[in-house]
């Protein structure tokens, strides 16, 4: 079961899973988060022996976070529109992707990076989308810093306080785990039909 794998390698599994999704893969990442904070709670009791543990798996996230984020940032700076088309393609809807961020990014800037990762795949978009914008290196880092260690912070704070409750959905989410795979994997497939179905008719009545 996943949350075995992260009580037992926990900043691995939540570096990867950082990294991974940073980088356009369709990961879970806050349920990993807030698995991984519970986990360093022995007894759903916290006490400061969980505080290192805690730190080191958040700043685990903030690299994680940061080293992808800079290779998106690098493309949207070398080869501009053509990056952001290319991120906005992962996410099945790109005309409304590259409008809705650019409206966004002219209000709020570079600050836009601090609470992005909160909206699922804003982040992804507004990166690269800095650094064809121009955006300098030592803001963009600054800013992706925060955003990052503020959404994971909250993804290991939950995990804390709820500790005694994600624990016991995961027990109860273990005796029934391959009936939860199956219907997850049917869902996830036909939402995934759904949306590129509705993306190539949109093409189709734009030609």
């Amino acid at each position: 079961m996943p949350h075995e794998w992260i009580a037992h390698y926990g900043a691995l599994v939540v570096f990867l899973n950082v990294l991974g999704a940073s980088l356009g893969l369709p990961l879970p990442v806050m349920p990993t988060l807030i698995v991984a904070g519970a986990s360093y709670v022995p007894n759903a009791t916290f006490s400061w022996t969980s505080a290192l543990p805690l730190a080191f798996t958040l700043g685990v996230s903030i690299l994680a976070g940061i080293l992808a984020d800079l290779i998106w940032f690098r493309g949207g700076m070398r080869y501009g529109p053509r990056t952001l088309s290319t991120v906005c393609n992962l996410t099945l809807s790109r005309e409304a992707c590259i409008s809705k961020t650019e409206r966004v990014f002219e209000r709020w800037g570079v600050r836009l990076l601090i609470v992005a990762r909160f909206v699922p795949g804003l982040s992804l978009v507004a990166v690269p989308l800095c650094g064809a914008m121009g955006v300098r290196l030592r803001s963009f880092i600054w800013h992706d810093c925060a955003g990052v260690a503020l959404w994971a912070a909250t993804g290991l704070i939950l995990g804390v306080a709820f500790a005694a409750q994600v624990q016991d959905l995961l027990a109860a989410l273990a005796s029934a785990s391959e009936q939860i795979l199956i219907v997850a994997g049917i869902s996830i497939a036909f939402y995934l039909a759904y949306r590129y179905l509705r993306r190539l008719r949109i093409r189709n009545t734009q030609t």
